[in-house]
């Protein structure tokens, strides 16, 4: 009896080590599975957490922007108008067809005289409803006018909106051209942003191992306090020019997040690329003048001044038209009928012609109109030509001096990294001045910062010479 109670009062204890046991194994089992992925058990959610930024190139940028930025996409619904526009336009042809009902209500003292119930039978009058009137009348009926001849001012202008349809197409590809141009300069800003900040931040590094050595030759007595001073003032500007590169390249990742139909704030992608390995090519396009007339043939907005200029000759012929006469057929069948008397039916048919006689100098006035405004495109259209001419020779010297930049500037940095090469041994051995360091350290920080504009600017104004030409090809 004592070994059976003795038993029954160890009976929870083993319960609860046998819970024990099994919480120390799940969290044994959760430590082992987090180590066995290289990572900490606490660190398991922060890294789910983290959204992951895509890495994005320049062709899925552009890509990116095609799809979703909402100016070009305004722009794309011009085509879309410009189709009901011309549906609108050919249903001139087909005329009208129109329904009419109504039903009047009069007081006993304002009734009309047609308001008098009448029946007429064989064009006599066989009761006048004297003293009977119509307090309510109902008619109801139909009518169709179909257009003969207008003096081709259907025609006209259907062709007029299919020309504008043309022109909606041709702003499409200009508003396609300046994006394309647009996402690509802050993509190589971007690139050359990141570049300065490296040169900028290996500088401060320079700079931090200078100030070292710098200290520890002053400890020693071989360099005075000023040397020290130089170095601290030195590195403090290199820090705030570095601070100044990080903003303006957040500033940029806020224009291309625009640019990709977003709102401006963190962003959301990550540029890839680089461009001390991007190519820079030889410009392939050497015969300026072959440039030019290829520009005057590919322009969409020369093309579209010439959409213009053919809409506005249309213009003319509509607004000429109104001097010629009009053909129609017109039918019509109609209903009347009252309290007091039966169904009074009416209908007609024929064709009509209308001739403008007189209209107060209006037509002539509208047509003069057109014509000015034909002159004034006229002449537009030529401004644009010598503009078109003038940004592609802007542009094509443009990449001729970003190429030769490129080439003087990668000298200009070779010979920059061999003098601070060997103004640092200098130092280090105490066979130089502290002056000659910083300003070595300096030549070295801008050259870099040139090489990178250069690269960064020849990207640029190539894309901006084929926008000039007209060569943007857009894929997909």
């Amino acid at each position: 009896m004592r070994t059976g109670g003795c038993q029954e009062k160890k009976r929870p204890w083993r319960g609860a080590t046998m819970l024990a046991m099994l919480f120390l194994l799940l969290v044994w089992s959760a430590s082992l599975s987090s180590s066995a992925l290289g990572q900490e058990p606490g660190s398991v959610r922060e890294t789910t957490s983290q959204t992951v930024r895509p890495k994005m190139g320049l062709p899925d940028l552009i890509k990116l922007a095609l799809k979703h930025n909402p100016g070009l996409s305004a722009i794309r619904k011009e085509v879309d108008v410009a189709d009901q526009r011309i549906l609108a336009a050919k249903g001139e042809h087909f005329g009208r067809i129109n329904i009419e009902v109504s039903d009047f209500t009069y007081g006993p003292d304002n009734l009309p005289l047609t308001m008098k119930s009448l029946v007429v039978e064989q064009g006599r009058i066989v009761r006048d409803g004297a003293g009977e009137h119509n307090n309510n009348l109902f008619s109801f009926g139909g009518s169709i006018t179909i257009p003969l001849y207008t003096g081709g001012r259907i025609t006209t202008q259907i062709q007029l909106q299919e020309l504008g349809k043309q022109l909606a197409g041709h702003q499409v590809a200009h508003t396609q051209d300046e994006l394309i141009f647009n996402v690509t300069s802050v993509y190589y800003n971007i690139l050359k942003i990141q570049d300065f900040i490296r040169a900028t931040q290996k500088s401060k590094e320079q700079l931090g191992e200078a100030k070292r050595v710098v200290h520890q030759r002053f400890k020693v007595g071989k360099s005075a306090k000023v040397d020290t001073l130089k170095v601290n003032t030195r590195l403090a500007a290199v820090e705030q020019l570095l601070i100044r590169f990080l903003n303006a390249q957040k500033v940029l990742y806020g224009v291309l997040e625009i640019l990709l139909g977003r709102e401006a704030g963190p962003s959301q992608v990550t540029i890839s690329g680089d461009l001390q390995t991007a190519s820079h090519l030889p410009l392939e396009h050497s015969d300026l003048q072959a440039v030019q007339q290829q520009a005057l043939q590919r322009r969409p907005e020369l093309a579209a001044a010439k959409k213009e200029f053919e809409m506005q000759e249309k213009k003319i012929r509509i607004s000429f038209a109104e001097h010629l006469p009009t053909v129609t057929v017109r039918g019509q069948v109609q209903g009347i009928t009252g309290d007091n008397s039966a169904l009074f039916a009416q209908e007609f048919a024929g064709i009509f012609l209308s001739v403008p006689l007189f209209a107060g100098g209006t037509i002539e006035a509208k047509v003069s109109q057109e014509r000015i405004r034909y002159a004034k495109l006229r002449n537009e259209l030529t401004q644009r030509t010598l503009k078109v001419t003038q940004e592609v020779q802007s542009a094509y010297l443009n990449t001729l001096e970003a190429q030769q930049r490129i080439v003087a500037a990668q000298a200009a940095l070779d010979e920059a990294k061999e003098v601070l090469r060997i103004e640092a041994m200098k130092v280090q051995e105490g066979k130089s001045i502290i002056e000659n360091l910083l300003d070595a350290q300096t030549a070295q920080l801008q050259a870099e910062q040139n090489y990178s504009a250069g690269v960064a600017d020849y990207h640029i104004q190539l894309m901006a010479l084929k926008k000039a030409i007209g060569m943007i090809e857009v894929e997909g």
